[in-house]
């Protein structure tokens, strides 16, 4: 016989025994009470977790937004190209603020690579666009390009701040 029968057997007569008067009524109310607990902590993680999703939400589209304004305000310039080319510019620039202290070595490799990007940018690509092309979509196309550049000199200066 294993522990649990043994158990069983030794306190059989406990076991047959009536409960005290009034006793499914005492633990009825503790089941209550333990379920209301049960109710109010549910409410109060959904509520959290609403909460928390509203907020990252908000955040996500802040972050978005304001990414994608920059990015049209280029798209809706007189001179898109030039538009996206200062942006360029002006993110190089912080760049070289960041790697100020770098050896000279790896400093002029990311200038050189930055400029690559850059003059990548500056070049006559509008004229590899088929003229046959709508102008809305050459334009896309466009917009396309020198925003996929701008986003990596965006994402060299991002490096660098996380390891500043």
């Amino acid at each position: 016989m294993n522990r649990l029968e043994q158990y069983i057997s030794d306190r059989k007569s406990q076991f047959e025994e009536e409960p005290p008067a009034g006793h499914f009524e005492r633990m009825q109310q503790k089941m209550n009470r333990k379920s209301r607990r049960t109710i109010v902590l549910r409410w109060s993680i959904s509520i959290a977790a609403s909460i928390a999703i509203v907020i990252i939400a908000g955040v996500f589209r802040h972050y978005s937004g304001s990414q994608d304004n920059k990015m049209t305000l280029c798209e809706n310039a007189i001179d898109m190209k030039l538009c996206y080319i200062n942006k360029m510019n002006s993110v190089a620039d912080e760049i070289e603020i960041l790697i100020k202290d770098f050896d000279s070595w790896d400093r002029q490799q990311i200038l050189i690579d930055i400029q690559n990007i850059i003059n990548d940018a500056n070049s006559d690509f509008e004229s590899e666009i088929p003229d046959e092309l709508p102008d809305n979509e050459a334009k896309l196309i466009l917009s396309g390009y020198y925003r996929q550049n701008l986003e990596s000199l965006e994402m060299i200066a991002e490096e660098l701040r996380v390891k500043s």
